[in-house]
Formats: C-alpha cells, structure tokens, sequence
C-alpha cells in the first residue's frame, strides 16, 4: 500500500505544480494599479544626511571699546528626503499582450522633488562659545540652522540626489509591477505640475 501511495503522490504533486506555474497571471485593472503605486510611492525614496559646521559670530563696537563680541560653533545633522511629491498625478497605461504572451505597462511618472528638510537638534554639538555683553539667543541658532538648509539641499541637488530617488522610484514600482505579473515595465517622466 506504501509503495502505490508514494508514486500517487508524487505524481499529483508534479500535475499540481505544472499546472500552478502555467497558469496565466492574475488581471488587475489600471486604476487599481495606480491606486496601489501612489500609496507606495507615498514614502520618501531616498535620504541624505548631511553633518554641517555652523559659525556665528558677531561683534559691536561704540568709541573703540567692545560692548558685544558673541561666536559659536556648533555642527548639526541635516537630512534631506527626496520622493514622488504629486502621487495624485501618476497613472498606468496597461499594453496589450504581444504575440509572446508578455505583457507590459507604461507608467507616466513625474520626476522626484526634495519633500523634506529637517535639522536635528538633538545631534548639535557645540564646540565652543564666547558670549560677551549679550547672550546668543535660539533664534540666531535656527535662523543660521535655516540658512544652511537651503544651502544644503542645493548641495544635495548637485550631487545627484534627484536622480538617485528617480531610480529607486522606478525599481521600487518596476518590482511591485513584474510581481503582479508584467514583464515589461515602462517609465515615462514629466515634471509635476504644482
């Protein structure tokens, strides 16, 4: 009885497996497909963090006798997320399968945009302070912290952060598109419109 059950088995394991692996991928529709791709794609898909050094320094003088000379200098870790920032304006255009069975998609994607930029204040480190006739206030720290945000995310432009959330954009949905079954995958690129 063992000897006919294993043979039986096996067989039926194999018919089952050659039928599971020819059986055709499952059809989803566009806008179900888009749906899914925005809420991805809702997520930053790339990060730098940038270690900055921050000077201040001022000083003021009435009758050739100093009345405030303040400096610091601190450093601060800044990070800069790049993403997709109008989901809302992706969309999928499904092709019809070639003569080989395959089956492709054009997705209409606009280009990254820098979606966020924050400094943490946590990761300040002061290395010293000189403060004579008059303190240096928070606001001076943020509003140098601020000014070097801008200056940073130019820094961050140049050196290709665009470009590097673009491709993890593309691997990112080209990968969730072949799992649903496409083997062609598309990317067509537009700048957003705000």
């Amino acid at each position: 009885m063992k000897k006919r059950l294993i043979p039986g088995f096996l067989l039926s394991f194999f018919l089952i497996l050659l039928f599971s692996c020819g059986q055709k991928p499952a059809e989803y529709p566009a806008d179900e497909l888009e749906i899914s791709v925005r809420e991805i794609l809702e997520l930053p898909v790339y990060e730098q963090v940038y270690r900055d050094i921050v000077y201040i320094g001022e000083e003021e003088k009435v009758l050739f006798f100093t009345t405030t000379d303040k400096e610091v200098l601190f450093s601060v870790d800044i990070r800069i997320q790049a993403g997709i920032k109008h989901a809302e304006q992706i969309s999928i255009s499904l092709n019809a399968a070639s003569e080989s069975g395959q089956r492709t998609v054009m997705v209409n994607l606009p280009k990254s945009e820098i979606i966020f930029i924050d400094a943490d204040e946590s990761s300040i480190e002061q290395y010293f302070i000189k403060e004579k006739g008059e303190d240096i206030s928070r606001l001076e720290y943020y509003d140098e912290i601020n000014r070097k945000k801008e200056e940073l995310v130019q820094t961050a432009i140049e050196s290709g952060l665009l470009e590097y959330a673009d491709l993890n954009a593309e691997k990112l949905i080209g990968s969730f598109l072949k799992l649903a079954g496409f083997e062609t995958v598309q990317f067509r690129r537009f700048e957003s419109e705000n």
